[in-house]
């Protein structure tokens, strides 16, 4: 089933990059719930795939072409976490940020994810810390 998971964010991202939103929502489970770093500061959580609609029109979209290259996956069977790089020009100015990513699947699709700055923080979500 992992590498099942695995190959489903690489869908789920090639669908993001060519901003593909019903290919999104298509590795993406209708219960899903995540956060987003960049509405965090509001504690916002997106619930299901209006959730995710939502978080496209009200955070990706404002971002001017939000990008993100893969840079590791690492695949923990239901879990999988991820290391990207992404750019993003709000205003016009180019900026680059590393964050990571982990994602809990339900039924070879994404049911929970968050974003987060730190590897240690990746693992914690993840609950694989020591």
């Amino acid at each position: 089933m992992s590498e099942e998971n695995v190959e489903a964010v690489r869908r789920a991202y090639a669908a993001f990059h060519s901003g593909d939103l019903d290919d999104l929502l298509a590795v993406i489970h209708p219960e899903v719930e995540f956060t987003s770093l960049i509405a965090e500061a509001e504690g916002e959580v997106f619930h299901g795939h209006d959730g995710v609609r939502r978080w496209w029109k009200e955070v990706v979209l404002p971002l001017g072409g939000l990008q993100a290259e893969l840079e590791e996956i690492r695949d923990f069977g239901g879990i999988v976490v991820l290391r990207v790089l992404g750019t993003y020009s709000p205003r016009g100015v180019e900026v680059n940020q590393t964050f990571w990513h982990v994602l809990r699947f339900r039924d070879g699709k994404a049911v929970w994810w968050r974003f987060v700055r730190t590897d240690e923080e990746a693992l914690e979500a993840a609950g694989l810390s020591e």
